[in-house]
């Protein structure tokens, strides 16, 4: 997990990839909103890869409902997540299960379904979104 002083020395080249899929989280986020929520505790922010460079980073947060308290990964992007995925499954289930919470919960694009599923997911729901349009009446 990156923070504090890591996640900042890392913000920039984690902004450059966001520029190169705004699709992905534009809808929802702005650039500024996922460093400020890394910054004050609301998000954490997990990279992987070596020593030279990151090449996967995911976003997530702990969302408080009246029945469950749900380890919630928001945002995932990079190159090789298929080769960290063991690894962050481990990570994040640690630190869900000491966080206190009950269920792990992953949103992504429909591809990640087969993947999600290996790891012992299924799908609970589904999104779907329009635009609205700017209607005026007089």
């Amino acid at each position: 997990m990156l923070s504090g002083d890591r996640f900042e020395h890392h913000w920039q080249s984690i902004a450059s990839e966001l520029d190169f899929i705004p699709h992905v989280w534009a809808t929802w986020w702005t650039k500024e909103s996922l460093r400020e929520g890394v910054l004050n505790g609301r998000f954490q922010c997990w990279a992987a890869g070596d020593e030279s460079r990151i090449t996967v980073v995911a976003f997530s947060q702990i969302a408080d409902y009246p029945a469950n308290r749900i380890f919630q990964v928001f945002l995932a992007f990079g190159q090789g997540i298929d080769e960290v995925a063991p690894v962050l499954e481990a990570v994040w289930e640690q630190f869900a299960a000491k966080s206190g919470c009950s269920i792990g919960e992953v949103t992504g694009r429909p591809g990640w379904g087969p993947r999600l599923r290996k790891l012992g997911f299924r799908q609970q729901s589904c999104t779907f979104t329009r635009s609205v349009s700017n209607l005026r009446i007089n």
